[in-house]
């Protein structure tokens, strides 16, 4: 699958209150619509915005969407998975 999939969904997630519910409630539902593989669907469930930075996804849609889901005050827990990332 491209990065294209995963970036549409977390365009989606970030920008659309009512699609950032429907993926906190049931997010291998919610991603089911955009096709992705097994391994991109559960970095982008888990929100592992550092694995998917290392795919080439926009880091400005990994932050969007995360602080869509995880609320404004969750930008600390962003930077960690971040910076956890760069060092794996």
């Amino acid at each position: 699958m491209s990065i294209n999939a995963i970036e549409k969904a977390l365009w989606q997630i970030g920008t659309n209150p009512a699609d950032a519910e429907k993926f906190r409630q049931t997010p291998g539902n919610y991603l089911a619509q955009f096709r992705l593989e097994p391994d991109e669907e559960a970095a982008v469930s888990s929100l592992a915005v550092g694995e998917l930075a290392r795919r080439d996804a926009n880091t400005l849609l990994l932050m969007m969407a995360f602080l869509a889901v995880r609320g404004p005050g969750s930008m600390g827990d962003y930077m960690q998975s971040m910076h956890s990332a760069d060092r794996a």
